[in-house]
């Protein structure tokens, strides 16, 4: 049953790639509209999938976080090649947004020798934010706003997986909050 969500995880992982391809010749930018919905059903849909069967596992949900960003650097690779002045225009929240994903991998593997997967619900509006902004440069023309916009969600989630990571006794996974961890409800779900 593990190969339902196994799956999902895969095809987002296949999506990043084609997002590229895309990209790189020059395909109709509305072609990645559906690119970027069938990664973010398959994000949603694979932990569904997965509690719903019965077959959750940290390895299983570490794999989904290390799928996530697979998908979301092609999606930026991609939005560099098809609208780079966006990309350069927001360098800075982009720089800081990837430092700041950078340090709760680092975090985690220096801590717990694991790579995170907190999915908190700041991680999920993040999510959704990833989506409405690559959507929106990719296929819609939107400016740099919408890389500004993200970064600002991003590095609040960040602050927060950070905090889960540096708080936790185990290796988190699936802490719905910080807050939930720092009252003891929640140290890690196995």
């Amino acid at each position: 049953m593990i190969i339902w969500p196994l799956s999902l995880i895969v095809l987002r992982v296949a999506l990043g790639p084609v997002a590229l391809v895309c990209a790189s010749n020059d395909a109709p930018r509305a072609l990645f509209a559906p690119i970027v919905l069938a990664g973010m059903l398959s994000d949603v849909l694979d932990g569904v999938v997965a509690r719903r069967l019965g077959v959750a596992r940290p390895w299983l949900r570490r794999l989904d976080s290390l799928a996530d960003v697979t998908f979301y650097l092609c999606l930026l690779a991609a939005t560099w090649v098809v609208a780079r002045p966006v990309v350069e225009a927001g360098w800075l929240p982009l720089g800081l947004l990837l430092l700041s994903e950078v340090g709760c991998l680092t975090a985690s593997l220096l801590r717990f020798g694991v790579l995170p997967a907190t999915h908190c619900y700041s991680a999920k509006a993040y999510g959704l934010v990833l989506f409405f902004a690559f959507v929106g440069v990719l296929s819609f023309g939107a400016g740099a706003w919408a890389l500004y916009a993200l970064a600002a969600v991003g590095l609040i989630a960040n602050a927060e997986v950070l905090s889960i990571i540096l708080l936790s006794r185990t290796p988190p996974v699936d802490v719905p909050s910080v807050f939930k961890l720092s009252r003891g409800r929640a140290s890690s779900v196995a």
